[in-house]
């Protein structure tokens, strides 16, 4: 499969609006050094595999999956140490495909590099296989939102408008997330946003600006378009629609969307035309916004390079 190629920079234009709009007080990611790439330092090699002895895992999983488990570790390269989250097969796992899964993983996020997108430092063959990724302390988005309901409307525009920009870089350079989901964006601090979970992701073919799935996996259906359940068919468009499930969750404080109903439920309700109510205090251009998302044809659905700037204008309207 043909995979896109990505340039490893930071956008002009995106360090442009940023400092037009953030002149005020509040400090915003992009201002912090936890904005730079772990790369941002010349001298710092870049290598696309860790050394273990340069790795230092700490006590205390930060999650776990049915590859394995990720721990938070130090990181200790030349000139800096960084905190980093560690996906670690297990080793009882002698499953082949689960190692393949990984490392296909590792071999997509080694291609990205946005600010809003977990990046990806290294693998690491020690005792066990083990991908090394930028941390976000704060974890999942939707989990975040259950636990701090008095985040403001503002901030949480702020983050899904974050998660746009990471999606309009993925959908420019042909990438597929499969996966966008709130429990799949991690938080670095809480005004600063990160995609990540790219083990469904996959690389389009340019003439093609679709991949289509071989039959169902196991599949997050609630945040699927009608297209990926009907025809299998994935897209940079697919994303849009599960952006408006992450959006409406976001905007519910992490509350379950479909909440109750069962897949076939699910699809009989968009079949029918109807979609989820907006949540409980959602700006009305905010849920206007999600409906859009919610477009049952694919070719009437907008792509990320009109949701984003509806995002950013919503935001900087508020944020005045």
């Amino acid at each position: 499969m043909h995979m896109a190629t990505v340039e490893r920079k930071s956008s002009p234009e995106h360090e442009e609006t940023s400092n037009r709009m953030f002149r005020s007080k509040e400090a915003m990611p992009m201002d912090t050094e936890v904005y730079e790439s772990p790369y941002a330092d010349p001298d710092e090699l870049r290598s696309s595999t860790v050394d273990r002895n340069q790795l230092f895992l700490e006590d205390g999983e930060l999650g776990s999956g049915n590859f394995g488990t990720v721990m938070k570790g130090i990181y200790k390269m030349r000139k800096t140490e960084k905190p980093v989250a560690v996906k670690i097969l297990k080793n009882d796992d002698n499953n082949p495909s689960v190692r393949e899964e990984m490392l296909r993983e590792a071999n997509v996020m080694q291609q990205l590099d946005n600010p809003y997108i977990v990046r990806m430092i290294g693998i690491c063959e020690a005792e066990n296989l083990m991908l090394v990724m930028e941390l976000a302390e704060l974890g999942p988005l939707n989990k975040f939102l259950q636990k701090n309901k008095n985040t403001s409307v503002k901030n949480i525009t702020e983050l899904v408008h974050q998660v746009s920009m990471g999606m309009k870089y993925l959908e420019e350079h042909n990438f597929v997330h499969r996966d966008l989901a709130a429990r799949n964006v991690l938080l670095v601090t809480q005004h600063y946003a990160k995609i990540s979970d790219f083990g469904l992701s996959k690389a389009v073919a340019e003439e093609q600006n679709y991949y289509k799935a071989k039959g169902h996996g196991k599949w997050p259906v609630k945040w699927y378009a009608p297209e990926c359940i009907n025809y299998f068919k994935f897209s940079s468009k697919s994303d849009v629609w599960s952006f408006g499930v992450l959006m409406w969750e976001a905007f519910s404080f992490g509350q379950k969307p479909y909440k109750g109903m069962k897949g076939n439920d699910v699809m009989q309700m968009l079949e029918s035309g109807k979609r989820m109510e907006p949540p409980v205090n959602c700006p009305t251009e905010m849920y206007d916004l999600m409906t859009t998302c919610w477009t049952y044809k694919v070719e009437e659905r907008p792509g990320f390079a009109v949701v984003e700037p509806r995002l950013r204008e919503y935001y900087y309207d508020i944020a005045q």
